[in-house]
C-alpha cells in the first residue's frame, strides 16, 4: 500500500493563512468593485437620461411631425435612394428646402451636435419608433443620408420597440461596445409623442478600467497574503510547531516503552510560554504520571479480578446445576408427557428460573419465574425462591397453586429486606385427566396449542407479583388438556428481546415461530424460538434473561 505524503503543521498553517487572507481580500475587492460598478452605472444612466430629457424638451415637436411626414413620403424615399446611389446629399437638401424643413433639420442637428460634443455622448439621434420599426430623422454622424432611414429593430434594441415612449436608461453590449442607452419622447403641441431622442453613452473604456482595477487589486492581495503568511508562519513555527514537535518527541519516547513505564520515563521539559502549549505539556506530564500509577495499581488488582471472574464462573455453574438440565427428564413417563426447558442469562448469572417435578404419580408441577433485577443479587434471590417454592409444593400435596403462592408470598415478605420481587407462573397437571390447575402471580400469559391447531395466548387472570406485599389474594384457573395439546410458558426476555434497530421481538413473532412446525416436540419448539430470537436480535446486546418451558400432553392409551 502506498504511503500517504505527510505535510508539516507549518506548511498547513502557511496554506491556511494564504487562503484566508487572499479569500477575505478578494471578497472585499469584489464587493468594492461591484459597488463601484453600480455607482458608475447609475451615474451614466442618469447622464444619458438627463441629456435625452433636455434635448427632447428643447425640440419643437410640431416641426418634428412635419419631418416625420416628409420622411415617410413615398416620393422622398425615391429621392433618398437616388441620393445614396449617386452619393449626392444635395438631392435630400433640395427636398427639405422644397418642404420648408431644411432650417428645422439643421437647427435640430446643430443642437444634437453640441450635446454630443460637450456632454461626452457617443451617439445622439432623433427617430420615430412604431411597433418594432424605426424611422431615423436626424443622426449627426450619418448626415443627411440618415433622414428617412426605415428599418426593423433587432438584437439588443428590441427592448425599445414601444411606440415613442420613455425607456429607462439601460446598459447593453452591442457591436459598438458597451452602451448606456436612454430614450425620451418628443411631444407635439397637442401633447402626443411623435418621436424619441436616443442617447448612447459609451462605457467600453470604463468597463476595461474596472476590469484592470479588479485584476491589479487581486494581484496586490495575493502579494500581501504571501507576505503576511510568511510572517505568520515564522511566528507560528517558533511559538507553536517547534514546542509541539518537542512534546511529540518526548511523548513518543514514553509510548515506546510499551507498558514498561516507571517514574523516570515521565516527560520533563521546561516551558514558560504561558499559553495553551504549556497547559498541554502539564496535561501530558500529568497523564503520564497517572498512567504509571495506574499500571502499578493494575498489577495489584489483576489477581483480584481474575479471582472474581473465577468466582462468577463457579456461580454460573452452580446456578446451572440448580435448574433441571437432564432431558428427557422422566424417561419412564414418556408415554404420558414430554417436556423441555432452557434458560439463557443476560449476564454470567441470571434471575430467571424454571422447575418441574412429580408431586406424586399423577401430578406434575410446572414452574417458571422471573426475579426483578439481574446479576448475582437476582441469582441469589432466585435460588431462595426456587427452593422455597419446590418445598411448599411438595409438602402441601393437594393444595391449590394459589394457596401455595399466597403462603410463600407471606413468608418471603416477612424477611425481604432487599425489596426484590418475583413473577411466578405455577401449574399442577393431573396426568390422568389432563386438568391443569394454575395460578399466575404477575407473570407473562401462557400459550396453548390444541392438537392440530395453532398456538394461542391464554389471557389468564393475573395476581400481584410475589414479595411485593403480604396477604395478597391469588386466584386459580383450570385448563383441560387433550392428548396432543402443547403448552408453552416463558419470561418477558422472550417478547422483549431487542434488535439493533431498538425493535421488540414481540408476541406476534413468538407465535409465528411456535406455529412454524405443527409437529414439533417441546425441545424443537424452544430451539426454534431461540434461533428466531438470535436471528432477529443480530449483534444487539442481550438485556434480559430468556427462559422457556414447553410441555406436550400425551396420556398413555391403554
Amino acid at each position: 500500500m502506498k504511503k500517504r505524503r505527510r505535510y508539516s503543521l507549518a506548511f498547513k498553517l502557511y496554506l491556511l493563512i494564504i487562503v484566508l487572507i487572499f479569500s477575505c481580500s478578494c471578497f472585499s475587492i469584489l464587493a468594492g468593485y461591484w459597488e463601484h460598478v453600480r455607482t458608475t452605472d447609475r451615474f451614466y444612466q442618469d447622464l444619458s437620461r438627463n441629456v435625452a430629457q433636455t434635448v427632447s424638451n428643447a425640440i419643437n415637436g410640431t416641426r418634428v411631425r412635419l419631418l416625420l411626414d416628409a420622411a415617410h413620403d413615398s416620393e422622398y424615399q425615391k429621392i433618398r435612394a437616388e441620393a445614396i446611389e449617386k452619393q449626392d446629399e444635395a438631392l435630400i437638401r433640395d427636398y427639405l428646402v422644397q418642404r420648408d424643413l431644411l432650417l428645422t433639420y439643421d437647427n435640430i442637428n446643430e443642437l444634437l451636435v453640441q450635446f454630443s460634443q460637450y456632454m461626452d455622448v457617443k451617439y445622439i439621434y432623433l427617430q420615430s419608433i412604431e411597433e418594432g420599426v424605426f424611422c431615423r430623422l436626424i443622426d449627426p454622424d450619418a448626415g443627411y443620408y440618415s433622414f428617412g432611414l426605415i428599418d426593423i429593430l433587432d438584437g439588443p434594441y428590441m427592448q425599445y420597440s414601444g411606440s415613442n415612449q420613455s425607456i429607462p436608461a439601460t446598459i447593453s453590449s452591442t457591436v459598438d461596445g458597451v452602451l448606456c442607452t436612454s430614450f425620451e419622447p418628443v411631444y407635439d403641441s397637442e401633447g402626443d409623442p411623435v418621436a424619441v431622442i436616443g442617447v448612447d453613452v459609451s462605457m467600453e473604456s470604463l468597463r476595461q478600467k474596472h476590469l484592470h482595477f479588479a485584476l491589479m487589486s487581486i494581484l496586490n492581495a495575493l502579494i500581501v497574503s504571501l507576505v503576511a503568511a510568511a510572517s505568520g508562519v515564522f511566528f507560528m513555527q517558533r511559538n507553536v510547531t517547534e514546542p509541539i514537535n518537542k512534546l511529540c518527541t518526548e511523548t513518543r519516547k514514553f509510548t515506546e516503552k510499551k507498558g514498561q513505564y516507571t517514574s523516570t520515563d515521565i516527560i520533563d521539559l521546561h516551558f514558560n510560554s504561558h499559553d495553551e502549549i504549556e497547559d498541554l505539556y502539564h496535561e501530558i506530564r500529568s497523564m503520564e504520571r497517572r498512567v504509571v500509577r495506574y499500571l502499578e495499581h493494575l498489577v495489584k488488582v489483576t489477581g483480584e479480578k481474575a479471582r472474581s471472574r473465577t468466582e462468577l464462573s463457579i456461580a454460573a455453574q452452580i446456578q446451572s446445576d440448580i435448574l433441571p438440565s437432564k432431558f428427557p427428564a422422566f424417561p419412564d413417563r414418556a408415554q404420558d408427557f414430554d417436556l423441555y426447558a432452557s434458560m439463557d442469562p443476560a449476564r454470567e448469572v441470571g434471575g430467571d428460573f424454571y422447575d418441574f417435578f412429580l408431586v406424586d404419580d399423577d401430578h406434575l408441577a410446572l414452574i417458571i419465574a422471573d426475579v426483578s433485577g439481574k446479576g448475582i443479587p437476582a441469582a441469589m434471590f432466585m435460588a431462595i425462591v426456587k427452593s422455597l417454592l419446590k418445598n411448599n409444593v411438595a409438602s402441601t400435596v393437594g393444595a391449590a397453586p394459589s394457596e401455595i403462592i399466597a403462603i410463600l408470598n407471606n413468608r418471603i415478605c416477612a424477611s425481604n429486606q432487599s425489596g426484590m420481587f418475583v413473577s411466578v407462573w405455577l401449574g399442577i397437571l393431573e396426568i390422568s385427566t389432563g386438568i391443569l390447575t394454575a395460578c399466575n402471580a404477575g407473570h407473562e400469559y401462557p400459550v396453548l396449542c390444541r392438537n392440530g391447531k395453532s398456538f394461542e395466548v391464554i389471557k389468564d387472570k393475573h395476581g400481584l407479583v410475589m414479595a411485593a406485599m403480604e396477604d395478597v389474594p391469588y386466584t386459580d384457573y383450570q385448563i383441560t388438556l387433550e392428548p396432543g395439546d402443547r403448552l408453552f410458558v416463558y419470561t418477558d426476555g422472550v417478547v422483549e428481546a431487542t434488535s439493533s434497530r431498538t425493535e421488540l421481538f414481540g408476541m406476534d413473532r413468538m407465535l409465528d415461530s411456535l406455529n412454524r412446525d405443527p409437529e414439533a416436540c417441546p425441545r424443537e419448539l424452544i430451539e426454534e424460538v431461540s434461533a428466531t430470537i438470535e436471528e432477529f436480535v443480530g449483534n444487539a446486546p442481550q438485556f434480559d434473561d430468556i427462559t422457556m418451558l414447553a410441555v406436550t400432553y400425551k396420556p398413555h392409551q391403554k
